[in-house]
C-alpha cells in the first residue's frame, strides 16, 4: 500500500511529495501533481557518486619557483586567521607556469592532510574562447561532483550558488575541508561565485587576468631568472655549454612553457644546441618553433576589437617601454580609451608594467606575437600610425624643455629617428634627432649619441644636404676621439673629405675638420691656419657658439705649438664671448683652460678662481661630463699646489659622479689621480693597491682599439654619380687618353716626324691621370701611397709636362703638325687638370704645400 501523502503550502500552492518504502512498487497512481518522487527499495536507482579525487597528476619538479610555491602553501595552509582571504588567484601571462604551480601546491596540500574532504577540480580552458563555461555551468559541474543529482539542480544562478555553499558546508561537516581548484579561468566573473563561505574551504584559481576583488589573494607569477632558465635547460652540469644555454633561454624569453619545449627538443637532439639556435634566431619563425601561437591566441581572442587593434599597433612602438600618450598616437584612440585598453592588456598579461608609473612594456615573445598580428592591418593604417607617432615625438622633442621627457623616452626617441630615416621622413629626423643629440651630449652618453649621429648622417645623405653631412661627420669624429677610437675617427674624417671632394661646398665646419685632422697628423701650423679661418667665418655668420668652440681649439693648438701667451689671450676672448652669449658649457671649458694656464705659471689663486668658475658654469649647464671634468680639474690644481687634503673630497665627488653615469674614462682618470694623491700623502701601500686594481682596466682599454659596444661609422653613400662626377671620372680622362694615343700614332706612324719618346710619355701620363682621377673621385684623399701618387701625378707632373710642351712649341722654327699637336696636348692637359681637379678648391689654392704636408704626414 502506498504510504501517506504529505502536503505543503508553498507560494500559495499545494505541493505533494510521495515516498514509498518497505517493499517493491510496481505501479504508482498519482492524483494531482507530484514534483518529486523518491523510491527507496530493492530496485531504487543508486545515489549519485561524489567525485572529489579528480586532481590531475602532479607535475615534474619545479625550477625557480621555491618562493612563489612557499607563498601559495602559506595562503592555503590551515594556520589562517579568520580575516585571511578564502581564495587565491595565481596570475601571469600564458606559458609562465601557473597550472604547474597550482597543481604542485594542491598535491602538497593533500599530502599534508589539509583538505581531507578532497578536491573539486575543473579546467575552464579546455573549450575554445568563444564557448568558455560560465559560472552556472561550473557551479552545476561542481554540485554534481558533490553528489547532487542533475535533476535536483536549481535552474538559476542564485539557487546554484546557495546550494553550492550549502553542500560545501555539509560535506565539510561530514568529511572535512575541500579545495576548489579552477584552472585557466577567463575572468573574475567566472570564478567569484565559487568562493566558499565556510572558512575551512579554499578556492585556488589560475587566470591570465588579474582580479580586482578584495576578498581574493593575488599571487603574480613572473618569468624565470637567467640562472633558473639555464638550470631548467641543462640536463647535466656542463659549464662549457652555458653560453649556448643562456642564448636559448634568452630566445625563449625565460618563459617556462617555451623552455620546456626547448628542453624536450634538446633531449631529442642529444643536447646539440646548434640546430635549435639556428631555428630560433630568426624572429619571424620563433613563435612557431616554440609552439606558442595557440597560447597567445587564447588571450588575444578575448579582447574587444579596439583593444586588439591597440595591441597590434603597439608592435610599431620603437622603445623598450611605452606610455599612454605614444599608445594613443599609434592607435588613434582618445587618451582615456587608450588608458582603459592598456589596463586591460596589462591585466591579461599581454603587457607588463614598465617600471615607472603609467608605463608598460612587452615581453619579448609577446612583442613577436603582436608583430605577427600587425600583418592584419593595411599598409595605409600602419603608415598612418607611424606618422602620428613621429608627430607626437617631434612635438615632445620641440618643447621648451624636453629634458624631463627625454629622461624617460630617450631610447624610444632614438629608435624613432631610425624609423623616420627608413620612412624618408627627414623633417621628423631633424625635429627629433637634433634636440635628442643635445640631450645625450649633456648626459655624456657617447655611444648612444654615436648611434643617433649615424642615423642623422644617413638622413643628410639621402637629402643631399652635403654641408650638414660634413658637420655631422666632424661631430662623429670628435665623439670617436673621446672614446679613443682612432680608426673610426679617421674614417669619419675621410668620409667628410670625400663628401667635400664630390660636392664642394663652402662650409664652415670644413675648416674645423681639417684643423682636427692636421692636429692629429702633427701639422700644428696648418691646424692653426685652418682654425683661424673657422673663427673668422663663424664670426661673420654670427654663430657665437661655434666661434667659441673654434677659439678654444685654436688656443689648444697654440699651447701645443709653444705659444702660451697668445693662447691665453684666445682663451680669455673665448670665455668672455661664451659668458656674454650664455653658453655655460663653453664658458666652463674656457675657464678650465685658463685655470690650467695659471697653474702652469704657478699662479695658484688665479688657477683656483678659474676652476671654481668653471665648475659653476658646468653645474649650471647640466652637462654631466663637463661637471666631472671641472671637478677633477680643480682636484688636479690642488695636487699641483701641494694641497692633497683639498684635492681628496673633490676627487671623491668626481669619482662618484662618473660612476653614477658610467663614464668609464673619467672614472679611470679619477682613480689614477687618487693613486697620485695617496702617494703624495705618504700612503704608498694604499696607492699601490689602488694602482693594481686600476691597471687591468687601463690595459684592457689600451689593448682594444674599439670598445665592443661602439657602433661603426655609417657607410659611404651609394648614391648614383652625377653627370659632373662621371665627366671627371670617365669622360675627360678617356678623352685625354684617346687624344694622346692619336698624337702618338700621328707623330710616329703617319708622318714619322714627331718625337716618339715625347708622345709615349704623354700617353703614359694621361693613363696615370685617368686612373688617379677615378680613384680620387671614388675614395677621396685617404691615407696610403697610392692616393699620394694619384694626387702628385695630377697636380705636380701635369704642370711640369705642360711647361715642357709649351717650351717645345715655342722653340719650333716653323709651325708644323708636331708643334700644333704639342700645343693642343698642352692645352688639353691644362683643361683636364682644371676641370677634373678644380672642384676641391682647398687643393688648388696651394697644391705644392698641400702635397708637401701629405708627404710629411705619411712619413
Amino acid at each position: 500500500m502506498p504510504g501517506p501523502t504529505e502536503g505543503a503550502l508553498v507560494s500559495g500552492e499545494q505541493q505533494f511529495r510521495n515516498e514509498f518504502s518497505g517493499g517493491e512498487a510496481r505501479t504508482v497512481v498519482q492524483v494531482g501533481r507530484a514534483d518529486l518522487v523518491n523510491v527507496y527499495g530493492a530496485n531504487a536507482a543508486p545515489a549519485p557518486r561524489r567525485a572529489l579525487a579528480g586532481l590531475p597528476a602532479r607535475p615534474g619538479p619545479l625550477v625557480g619557483r621555491e618562493a612563489p610555491a612557499w607563498s601559495l602553501l602559506t595562503l592555503l595552509g590551515p594556520d589562517r586567521s579568520p580575516t585571511d582571504p578564502l581564495g587565491v588567484v595565481v596570475t601571469g601571462q600564458g606559458g609562465v607556469g601557473k597550472t604547474s604551480l597550482a597543481l604542485d601546491a594542491a598535491h602538497r596540500a593533500l599530502e599534508r592532510g589539509w583538505f581531507p574532504g578532497g578536491v573539486l577540480y575543473a579546467d575552464a580552458g579546455t573549450l575554445p574562447a568563444d564557448r568558455r563555461p560560465g559560472p552556472e555551468e561550473l557551479l552545476s559541474a561542481f554540485l554534481r561532483m558533490l553528489g547532487v543529482p542533475g535533476g535536483e539542480l536549481p535552474p538559476h544562478r542564485i539557487g546554484l550558488e546557495a546550494l553550492f555553499r550549502s553542500q560545501l558546508k555539509t560535506h565539510g561537516d561530514e568529511r572535512g575541508a575541500v579545495l576548489v581548484l579552477l584552472d585557466n579561468a577567463a575572468d573574475e566573473a567566472q570564478f567569484t561565485p565559487l568562493l566558499p563561505a565556510d572558512p575551512r574551504h579554499r578556492l585556488l584559481v589560475t587566470s591570465r587576468t588579474r582580479p580586482e576583488a578584495r576578498d581574493l589573494a593575488v599571487l603574480p607569477l613572473h618569468v624565470l631568472t637567467a640562472r633558473d632558465s639555464r638550470a631548467l635547460l641543462s640536463a647535466a652540469n656542463d659549464p662549457g655549454r652555458n653560453g649556448e644555454l643562456d642564448e636559448l633561454a634568452a630566445l625563449c624569453g625565460h618563459l617556462p612553457l617555451a623552455l620546456g619545449v626547448v628542453r624536450a627538443r634538446l633531449n631529442r637532439e642529444e643536447h646539440d644546441a646548434a640546430p635549435l639556435l639556428s631555428a630560433l634566431r630568426p624572429q619571424r619563425d620563433r613563435l612557431g618553433e616554440l609552439g606558442l601561437d595557440a597560447t597567445f591566441d587564447l588571450s588575444y581572442r578575448t579582447l574587444d576589437e579596439p583593444t586588439a587593434r591597440l595591441l597590434r599597433m603597439l608592435a610599431l612602438h620603437p622603445g623598450p617601454v611605452l606610455d599612454a600618450a605614444s599608445a594613443s598616437a599609434l592607435s588613434g584612440l582618445s587618451p582615456a580609451r587608450t588608458r582603459r585598453a592598456l589596463d586591460r592588456l596589462r591585466d591579461d598579461h599581454l603587457l607588463l608594467p614598465g617600471g615607472a608609473s603609467g608605463q608598460f612594456r612587452f615581453h619579448d615573445l609577446t612583442r613577436l606575437y603582436a608583430r605577427a598580428r600587425l600583418a592584419e592591418e593595411t599598409d595605409e593604417a600602419r603608415a598612418g600610425a607611424l606618422d602620428r607617432l613621429l608627430n607626437h615625438y617631434a612635438d615632445e622633442a620641440g618643447a621648451a624643455d624636453p629634458g624631463p621627457w627625454f629622461e624617460q623616452h630617450a631610447a624610444a626617441a632614438a629608435s624613432a629617428v631610425g624609423m623616420a630615416v627608413a620612412a624618408d621622413a627627414h623633417e621628423r629626423v631633424a625635429a627629433i634627432g637634433d634636440p635628442l643629440l643635445e640631450f645625450l651630449t649633456k648626459r655624456a652618453q657617447l655611444v648612444e649619441s654615436l648611434r643617433l649621429l649615424g642615423d642623422l648622417v644617413i638622413s643628410a645623405q639621402r637629402e643631399r644636404r652635403f654641408a650638414r653631412q660634413i658637420e655631422l661627420l666632424g661631430t662623429m669624429a670628435a665623439r670617436y676621439g673621446d672614446l679613443s677610437c682612432r680608426h673610426h675617427q679617421m674614417t669619419c674624417f675621410d668620409a667628410a673629405n670625400l663628401v667635400n671632394v664630390r660636392h664642394p661646398v663652402r662650409v664652415r665646419d670644413w675648416h674645423d675638420v681639417n684643423a682636427d685632422l692636421a692636429a692629429m697628423k702633427g701639422d700644428l701650423m696648418d691646424a692653426i691656419r685652418q682654425r683661424r679661418k673657422a673663427v673668422s667665418l663663424w664670426r661673420q655668420d654670427g654663430n657665437t657658439a661655434r666661434e667659441v668652440d673654434s677659439r678654444i681649439a685654436l688656443g689648444d693648438h697654440l699651447t701645443e705649438a709653444g705659444h702660451p701667451g697668445h693662447a691665453r689671450r684666445v682663451y680669455r676672448d673665448a670665455a668672455d664671448l661664451a659668458e656674454s652669449a650664455t653658453e655655460p658649457v663653453r664658458a666652463a671649458r674656457a675657464h678650465r683652460r685658463l685655470a690650467k694656464d695659471a697653474a702652469n705659471r704657478g699662479e695658484w689663486d688665479g688657477a683656483r678662481s678659474h676652476g671654481v668658475t668653471a665648475q659653476e658654469f658646468a653645474v649650471r649647464s647640466g652637462d654631466v661630463r663637463a661637471t666631472v671634468v671641472a671637478v677633477r680639474a680643480r682636484a688636479e690644481t690642488e695636487l699641483l699646489a701641494s694641497a692633497p687634503r683639498a684635492a681628496a673630497p673633490l676627487l671623491r665627488d668626481a669619482l662618484e659622479l662618473a660612476r653614477a653615469h658610467q663614464l668609464r674614462g673619467e672614472e679611470t682618470n679619477c682613480q689614477l689621480m687618487l693613486v697620485r694623491l695617496h702617494i703624495d700623502s705618504g700612503e704608498s701601500e694604499l696607492g699601490s693597491e689602488l694602482l693594481d686594481a686600476v691597471r687591468p682596466l687601463i690595459e684592457a682599454q689600451e689593448a682594444r682599439d674599439t670598445p665592443p659596444d661602439v657602433p661603426p661609422p655609417p657607410p659611404l653613400s651609394s648614391e648614383p654619380l652625377t653627370l659632373r662626377d662621371r665627366a671627371r671620372m670617365l669622360i675627360l680622362p678617356a678623352s685625354t687618353v684617346l687624344w694622346a694615343t692619336g698624337c702618338l700614332v700621328a707623330g710616329t706612324v703617319v708622318d714619322g716626324s714627331g718625337p716618339a719618346a715625347l708622345w709615349s710619355a704623354h700617353l703614359g701620363l694621361t693613363v696615370v691621370g685617368a686612373w688617379a682621377a677615378r680613384r680620387y673621385w671614388r675614395h677621396g684623399i685617404a691615407p696610403g701611397r697610392l692616393n699620394l701618387l694619384a694626387v702628385a701625378s695630377q697636380i705636380v707632373v701635369p704642370a711640369l709636362a705642360m711647361g715642357v710642351l709649351v717650351v717645345i712649341a715655342f722653340f719650333t722654327s716653323a709651325p708644323d703638325p708636331t708643334a700644333v699637336m704639342t700645343v693642343t696636348a698642352a692645352c688639353l692637359l691644362l683643361v683636364q687638370t682644371a676641370l677634373v681637379w678644380g672642384g676641391p678648391r682647398h687643393l688648388m689654392k696651394r697644391p705644392y704645400k698641400w702635397v708637401r704636408s701629405r708627404l710629411h704626414a705619411a712619413r
